[in-house]
């Protein structure tokens, strides 16, 4: 099965490059474009079910792909963006400049959380308990391509988990962008994710030819039991 991870379209801070995090903001004009873009790119009939965060860009993101698609719209609280603390509302650019060191933690070290904010690993971790059970609701292979509306910062975490921190972009996704990611299954029959492709259009998934080489696939149970104060169950 694969599952097709899209950042939701621009926001007015999206436009201005702030720190955006948990904040609640809705799609700008622009966004709404995108989001009706991505809507009419997609195939009805191709598709099994839509998922979103419940934050409002997220949601009317996902809420134009699921008309369009006549397909179910679930939101899921674990798949929110990573809550920053005083991050938040923050110009990037300027916070780059002025704390080089710092940024490039926030992106590529997992276990650093900003004041107040949550760490980059705990926020792995509960993406990855949504994304297992999204996997889990749909277990059989050759089962459609599920759509999850999500978050730049979330995805650029599981990335950087799915290729390593060699491979992994430092940049985050762009809006209305997609993350392709396959899944398949252990023995025990628990979910496994490998990332296909990163940053294309969201149909560019629907009917991708297969992959030139065996595609490195990584235990979601890994990333969720890799948090330590994480409360859900080591099910390896």
């Amino acid at each position: 099965m694969r599952i097709v991870l899209l950042r939701h379209g621009e926001t007015d801070r999206n436009a201005t490059d702030r720190f955006q995090a948990q904040a609640d903001t809705p799609l700008n004009d622009t966004g709404v474009r995108q989001a009706q873009v991505i809507a009419r790119s997609l195939r009805p009939g191709r598709w099994a079910a839509v998922y979103s965060s419940p934050l409002a860009r997220a949601a009317q993101t996902a809420a134009y792909a699921a008309g369009r698609l006549g397909a179910p719209h679930l939101r899921v609280d674990g798949l929110r963006e990573r809550h920053l603390g005083e991050l938040d509302g923050q110009d990037r650019a300027a916070f780059a400049r002025q704390h080089p060191h710092t940024m490039r933690r926030l992106l590529t070290d997992p276990g650093y959380a900003p004041p107040g904010g949550e760490s980059g690993r705990a926020a792995r971790s509960r993406f990855a308990a949504a994304l297992a059970d999204i996997a889990e609701a749909a277990r059989d292979p050759a089962a459609s391509p599920v759509l999850v509306v999500t978050h730049g910062g979330v995805l650029n975490l599981l990335t950087r988990a799915l290729t390593g921190a060699v491979a992994a972009p430092d940049v985050l996704i762009g809006t209305c962008a997609a993350a392709c990611v396959d899944t398949a299954w252990t023995s025990e029959g628990r979910p496994r994710a490998a990332l296909r492709w990163w940053n294309v259009a969201p149909h560019e998934c629907e009917d991708p030819p297969p992959p030139a080489h065996p595609l490195p696939f990584v235990d979601l149970d890994d990333l969720i039991a890799d948090e330590p104060n994480s409360k859900e169950p080591n099910r390896t």
